[in-house]
């Protein structure tokens, strides 16, 4: 009698750990989703960050020529006014 009240007491408490740990793998499946979108949309914010730049630059220099200078800085590194 009591081998079949812990034989079955050991398949529930086995069943409810493989439950826990379906969960907790779901769970981490889900973070690392997330994760990975992430990491894609910072990739796509630098390209697109770098592609402004190139084409401000490109810009700036068809406006003003190369008669950009750059400036002075003073003793202490700061800028000259």
């Amino acid at each position: 009698m009591w081998e079949l009240i812990l034989n079955e007491y050991n398949l529930t408490s086995a069943t409810l750990q493989v439950a826990q740990m379906r969960a907790e793998l779901v769970s981490i499946g889900e973070k690392e989703r997330i994760l990975r979108e992430r990491s894609a949309d910072r990739e796509a914010y630098r390209y697109l960050l770098d592609a402004h730049r190139l084409s401000a630059s490109a810009s700036l220099l068809g406006e003003q020529g190369l008669s950009i200078s750059p400036q002075d800085g003073g003793k202490d590194g700061q800028l000259a006014a």
